[in-house]
């Protein structure tokens, strides 16, 4: 077999049954990615059992092999779906758009419990076709800069992967791409403000991160690989880079300030339907400021840096974060 590049590598995702965990599935969805690194990864032990001889180790077993690793991908907007799908823990409710055809808007809010929606991760390449069930997103985080696409990167952990023969991942050829000016992000007083609420200026870089704090179980039925992989804490955490021009974000920080947070990416060129904007938004209900930062280098242009972190929203635990996704495909 001849060597190959990393370009050779597909990678295919398909959503498991909520009530059949751990079922691989066939990939419904081709990731076009930039980066993987999503791979078996073993934990061994040595033995050092004594044996007359200064030689430390005389064997070697595996005990657990996993799935570990990440990918990183653009926000394509059919594949949003399900690395959304992953972070919220569950598949969306979806409803069309009313007088606009085919345009559909797909609202994605936190199941609130330890046992999140699972995936069949699908490698192919020239040496292997593997499949890694049971895949769950450790984290997932957003980042956008004005000079280069915005990403995602998902943090997986699953099963051990099995080898099977073909494992055929097909991309969608009609899938677009946000760009860097699509980008939009907001700050008001609470969520019914964030609509009128003016862009915020100067950002040179924003990340939205996701954090799942995954529990892997290895009991004595799942044998060499995990069984259960539950979720734990949910945390949201925003940080955002920008020209320092004023003490807007310095008192917001030192004040100990709640607000509410959007990020939102519309795309008004490829729409949804005849007339509905791509879009992608994620608001947060309640943000504190847990960090500040300016940076004063002799010769750079003065930046501060401002960290927010997801509180729970009391008034109503469901909207503490959402996402909505806009977008022409069915499911």
């Amino acid at each position: 077999m001849p060597t190959f590049s990393g370009r050779k590598v597909a990678v295919g995702i398909g959503l498991e049954d909520p009530n059949d965990k751990g079922k691989a599935v066939v990939p419904t969805y081709g990731a076009p990615h930039l980066d993987i690194s999503f791979k078996d990864s073993p934990t061994s032990k040595m033995n050092e059992s004594a044996l007359g001889t200064i030689i430390k180790n005389n064997g070697k077993t595996d005990v657990l092999v996993e799935g570990d690793g990440s990918i990183s991908t653009k926000l394509w907007v059919k594949g949003l779906y399900y690395w959304l799908a992953l972070a919220f823990g569950q598949k969306p409710t979806t409803t069309g758009i009313q007088g606009d055809t085919n345009a559909k808007e797909h609202l994605f809010t936190l199941r609130d419990d330890n046992n999140h929606i699972s995936a069949t991760m699908t490698i192919k390449e020239p040496n292997l076709s593997a499949q890694f069930a049971y895949a769950m997103a450790d984290s997932v985080t957003f980042t956008w800069t004005p000079d280069d696409f915005p990403k995602v990167e998902v943090a997986f952990k699953s099963h051990k992967s099995k080898e099977i023969s073909g494992g055929n991942v097909t991309y969608t050829i009609d899938d677009t791409e946000f760009l860097p000016k699509h980008a939009m992000f907001k700050i008001a007083d609470d969520l019914a403000g964030l609509d009128a609420a003016p862009e915020a200026k100067d950002i040179k870089s924003l990340t939205l991160t996701i954090t799942k704090n995954l529990q892997p179980q290895q009991t004595m039925d799942s044998k060499d690989t995990y069984g259960e992989i539950l979720n734990g804490e949910f945390e949201v955490s925003v940080s955002i880079e920008k020209l320092y021009r004023d003490k807007t974000y310095r008192a917001m920080s030192y004040n100990d300030e709640r607000k509410a947070l959007r990020l939102s990416f519309v795309d008004d060129k490829n729409k949804a339907g005849t007339k509905t904007n791509t879009s992608l938004t994620f608001d947060i209900a309640v943000a504190a400021f847990s960090g500040y930062e300016p940076s004063y280098g002799v010769s750079d242009i003065a930046t501060e840096k401002i960290d927010a972190v997801m509180l729970l929203n009391t008034a109503d635990f469901s909207k503490s974060i959402t996402a909505k996704l806009v977008n022409k495909y069915t499911y």
